[in-house]
């Protein structure tokens, strides 16, 4: 059975889906972080969302240059373009040693002030993909609300 991919309505609404996916996916880090912070030898766990969805994005080609295109590996890429990524955010254990003395490295603070940023940002997030429907349905329904 063939793969199907789900509607994307562009590259902005896919961006900001992926960026609210990807706070999601910290916000539980951030949460298991917090319901470890007394369990001895813990060590806290975070992801790399926004590297990952700058990833998506690609590189161009500075401009004036010209692209090469290759169609081996073994053939040299003179470019200095790079393509875009899947999304495809991966989940990092912080190894990092902290001075508790049992030996966990999660800091109830810091974690704390974490999940209020990235709370912050998830909620833009939500709040441009919103509007970017808003702009959608306006289009379609050839009037505005």
């Amino acid at each position: 059975m063939a793969d199907i991919s789900p509607i994307s309505f562009g590259q902005t609404t896919d961006l900001l889906g992926n960026a609210i996916k990807g706070a999601d996916l910290e916000n539980d880090q951030i949460a298991n972080n917090i319901a470890n912070v007394n369990t001895p030898n813990f060590r806290r766990s975070t992801t790399n969302f926004k590297e990952a969805l700058a990833a998506t994005l690609g590189t161009p080609a500075p401009e004036g240059e010209l692209t090469l295109k290759t169609n081996d590996p073994r053939q040299f890429a003179i470019d200095a373009a790079v393509p875009p990524a899947p999304y495809a955010p991966k989940v990092m254990v912080d190894s990092t040693d902290q001075m508790r003395v049992d030996k966990s490295n999660v800091d109830i603070d810091q974690e704390t002030a974490q999940l209020s940023e990235n709370a912050g940002y998830e909620q833009t997030m939500s709040q441009l993909l919103s509007e970017q429907y808003k702009f959608l349905r306006e289009a379609i329904q050839e009037q505005p609300n």
